[in-house]
């Protein structure tokens, strides 16, 4: 093994791509696009990310359709003009300088996506497999909050679960066409997959609902649909929520789901949670009865990644949540708990991180404990204490965060 752990050792994909590292730069909200269109500004973030040593770097949220944004500014790709394409050229030839994988993460957010942040008209709906709102509590004030902002999504038709599956396959084509290696499909953090997988945003009783397997049947026909055009060694790799479904499904529920994505080769699993509803993806799982051995250990959804382990001994898992040292990072890996590590509010402040658990700097005598950094916890506005409505109020401090961290990413440009 590599003096430095196995976060340091390379790893082989299904697909045959390897990762000379197991740290992965995780996606996150750059904020960097305008109309969908990706900038001169985040072509630089990824030549920066790409100068730092990583194993595979993920883009955000890239939509699959620009009618519906998770922010106005999210990237699309149904802008196929000359200078977009030769833009996401330079993202993906800046990600692999230094031998990084380049993954694009593609999504659609679903009942998520806020007035104004895409070019759907102001009385348009939002779409979803039910139409059942956000939920930020009774409150008639979070109601009407949530009404003016999200609105009660329309439930799609089968026709329209097709469109999506169409808009996820040319988004796939279009990262391959521009020089990326893999997409991961998004299916966590409560945008539409998300809410298909679970039975508390998905009341379908046809093919896309009522049993976990068929609320995960549009991934299923997702991943098929891409592999048909795109290839074996291109990644297509998935990201899930972990325990947020388990409170009203069960955990069997959502490891039956597990069971189904694997079932259909998926080069990777990432392992993740949390919505807008309820933001773990900042601060990790809630449960009351989180085990003693989770609180010891740094990442945030290490149990349900055992759980997932121990049913799939060979499905490559990434982790992400919570890592921040390399004592932390080896002991996930060393677990079995997963094979990758997703790092991200490190990145945002410092692009370069893998430099000091594996780099050049990580040669030096620095303990496993030391090697890695410690973020500080950003400050809440002041006015989130006062409100009454706790649901709310936490949703807020999640978008907070974000917002601190996409600042941190844009102030790369100038560094």
């Amino acid at each position: 093994m590599n003096q430095l752990g196995e976060v340091a050792t390379p790893l082989t994909l299904p697909s045959g791509l390897v990762l000379s590292n197991r740290l992965v730069k995780a996606a996150m909200a750059e904020q960097l696009a305008k109309n969908g269109q990706a900038s001169s500004d985040l072509v630089r973030v990824y030549e920066r990310w790409g100068q730092g040593g990583w194993g595979a770097i993920m883009t955000g949220n890239v939509m699959v359709d620009e009618k519906y944004m998770g922010s106005p500014q999210d990237t699309a790709i149904q802008n196929k003009s000359s200078a977009e394409i030769e833009k996401w050229h330079k993202i993906a030839s800046g990600i692999k300088a230094q031998g990084a994988l380049a993954l694009m993460q593609i999504n659609h957010p679903g009942r998520q996506s806020p007035a104004g942040a895409g070019s759907r008209g102001f009385l348009e709906k939002n779409v979803a497999p039910s139409a059942v709102p956000i939920n930020f509590g009774e409150s008639i004030v979070v109601k009407t909050i949530v009404k003016l902002l999200f609105g009660t999504p329309a439930e799609m038709s089968i026709i329209q679960v097709q469109t999506v599956i169409n808009q996820f396959v040319d988004a796939a084509k279009f990262a391959q066409q521009t020089g990326f290696d893999g997409v991961t499909i998004h299916a966590a953090h409560g945008y539409l997959l998300s809410d298909f997988l679970s039975p508390k945003s998905n009341t379908r009783t046809d093919d896309y609902g009522g049993t976990p397997e068929k609320r995960a049947r549009i991934i299923v026909e997702i991943i098929r649909a891409i592999r048909e055009v795109v290839g074996a060694t291109f990644s297509v790799s998935v990201k899930m929520n972990s325990s947020d479904q388990q409170h009203d499904a069960g955990s069997d529920a959502v490891l039956r789901q597990v069971d189904v994505l694997v079932a259909e080769g998926v080069d990777f699993l990432e392992i993740s949670g949390g919505s807008y509803e309820n933001p773990r993806m900042i601060g990790g799982d809630e449960a009351p009865a989180k085990s003693e051995r989770t609180q010891k250990r740094e990442a945030f959804f290490l149990d349900f990644a055992l759980a997932v382990r121990e049913r799939h001994p060979t499905l490559q898992l990434m982790l992400t949540g919570g890592f921040r040292t390399r004592a932390g990072m080896n002991s996930a890996l060393i677990s079995k708990g997963c094979d990758m590590i997703g790092v991200g509010r490190p990145a945002a402040t410092v692009p370069d991180f893998p430099c000091s658990v594996v780099g050049i700097e990580a040669q030096k005598e620095v303990s496993d404990a030391e090697a890695g950094m410690q973020l500080e916890k950003i400050k809440e506005p002041w006015f989130l204490k006062h409100l009454p409505f706790p649901q709310l109020q936490r949703a807020l401090a999640g978008g907070a965060e974000t917002m601190y961290y996409g600042q941190k990413i844009r102030d790369m440009v100038k560094a």
